[in-house]
């Protein structure tokens, strides 16, 4: 494996990285459906966005939500309980560690982006709950290029922003699937197990690695310069 050196910018994911879905969890159970859903539908949600990109389409998050819901619950739900649940994604909540991770990077010396597959004014909307825009220079989103992660335009994007070489450019996220994407756009990259536990044999490993966001800030910091 190439030997990764220390990046200039830190690029995060936002959903489930910094951002918790306990909001859209508080909505499905007003709609008393069980606990187990969300993580049925998000998955679902990632699958179908994936493959209308793999296909050459796009839609956007919202779109993929509602759609992903839907089919999850077999068209039990009604048009407007579809669209109370996915208003959950416009309530979202920072993560615990989220602050401590953004103001390590911040310490450290990097700029640091967001990146997501959702839009970037839900994301500016996030970022402001969470008091974290100040610290934030390129709120990025899938919008700009029409593809989902892990498809390469999207990191590309995150490059070209950065003005920088892709290896000087890190992805921070607790999804394999992310890391896997980042790698081979060229990005260094660093994960957080707090999601998965075990990370996809299948995809490529993260550079760094560590049970917290902030840990893991502070392994790409250790890296070489």
């Amino acid at each position: 494996m190439t030997t990764r050196i220390r990046p200039d910018v830190v690029v995060f994911d936002v959903v489930e990285t910094l951002a918790s879905l306990d909001a859209v969890q508080s909505r499905l159970s007003r709609l008393q459906q069980p606990t187990w859903l969300l993580q049925r539908w998000f998955t679902r949600l990632v699958r179908d966005a994936m493959a209308i990109t793999a296909a050459h389409g796009y839609r956007t998050f919202l779109d993929v939500a509602a759609s992903s819901l839907q089919a999850e619950t077999r068209g039990t739900l009604t048009p407007a309980q579809i669209d109370f649940a996915v208003a959950g994604f416009g309530e979202l909540t920072a993560q615990p560690d989220a602050a401590d991770a953004v103001d390590t990077a911040k310490r450290a010396g990097f700029r640091v982006f967001t990146l997501s597959n959702g839009s970037e004014a839900t994301t500016r909307a996030f970022l402001d709950r969470a008091g974290l825009t100040p610290q934030i220079e390129e709120v990025l989103s899938v919008d700009e290029v029409k593809a989902w992660k892990p498809a390469p335009p999207p990191y590309e994007l995150a490059v070209s922003r950065a003005r920088v070489p892709a290896e000087r450019v890190a992805l921070v996220a607790v999804h394999s699937w992310d890391i896997h994407g980042a790698h081979r756009a060229g990005l260094t990259t660093g994960w957080c197990p707090r999601l998965e536990t075990v990370a996809t044999p299948a995809f490529t490993g993260a550079d760094v690695s560590s049970d917290t966001l902030p840990g893991v800030i502070d392994a790409l910091a250790a890296l070489p310069r």
